[in-house]
C-alpha cells in the first residue's frame, strides 16, 4: 500500500511538473504575442493577455505541487534532514500540521461555501462567470486551486508513507 500511494504521488507529480512546464511556454508565447503586436504593430489583441494570466495561474499552482513534493517550499522551521528521529518527527509533524491547516480549508471551501451549499463554493460561483474577452467558463481556471490543493494532500499522504526528499533518495 506504501508503494502504491508513493508511486500514485511520484506520477502525479510528474504530470504537474510537465502541466506547468506547458503552461509557462504557453504564457511565454502569449506575452511575446502580445509585446510583438504592441510594439511593431500597434495592435495588441486582448486576448494574450487573459489568456497569459490563466496560463499564470495554473502554471504557478502546479508549480506548486512539484515544490512541496520534492521540499523545495518554503518553510518556517528547518531542521537537519540527517538529524536525529526526534527532529525529524517533528519536521514530518509540523509540515504535517501546517499543509493541513491551510490545505484543508482551501479544498473544502473550493467546493462548499456557507451551509455546505456547492453552488456558494469557489468553484460554484465560478461556473456562472466567464472569462472577460474570451467568455469560457472561469471554472477552467478556478479548477487550479482544488486541483492544486488535493494533489499537495495526496503528496502529504506519500510523505506519511515514507517518500523522502530528493536529496536523501541520492545519499541512499
Amino acid at each position: 500500500m506504501r508503494r502504491a500511494i508513493i508511486g500514485f504521488s511520484d506520477r502525479l507529480n510528474r504530470l504537474c511538473l510537465i502541466g506547468a512546464g506547458i503552461c509557462f511556454s504557453a504564457m511565454l508565447v502569449f506575452v511575446a504575442i502580445q509585446v510583438i503586436a504592441r510594439y511593431i504593430f500597434q495592435a495588441p489583441p486582448t486576448w494574450t493577455e487573459e489568456l497569459a494570466r490563466y496560463s499564470m495561474v495554473w502554471g504557478g499552482l502546479l508549480g506548486a505541487t512539484v515544490a512541496y513534493k520534492t521540499r523545495f517550499d518554503p518553510v518556517l522551521i528547518r531542521l537537519a534532514d540527517r538529524g536525529s528521529a526526534l527532529a525529524r518527527w517533528t519536521m514530518i509533524s509540523v509540515r504535517s500540521l501546517a499543509t493541513i491547516m491551510f490545505m484543508g480549508p482551501v479544498l473544502y471551501y473550493a467546493i462548499f461555501g456557507p451551509g455546505m451549499n456547492a453552488a456558494r463554493g469557489f468553484l460554484g460561483r465560478s461556473i456562472m462567470r466567464t472569462a472577460d474577452t474570451l467568455g469560457f467558463p472561469m471554472i477552467y481556471v478556478a479548477m487550479a486551486v482544488p486541483v492544486a490543493a488535493g494533489v499537495i494532500l495526496i503528496h502529504l499522504l506519500a510523505q506519511w508513507a515514507g517518500d523522502r526528499p530528493p536529496a536523501e533518495q541520492e545519499q541512499s
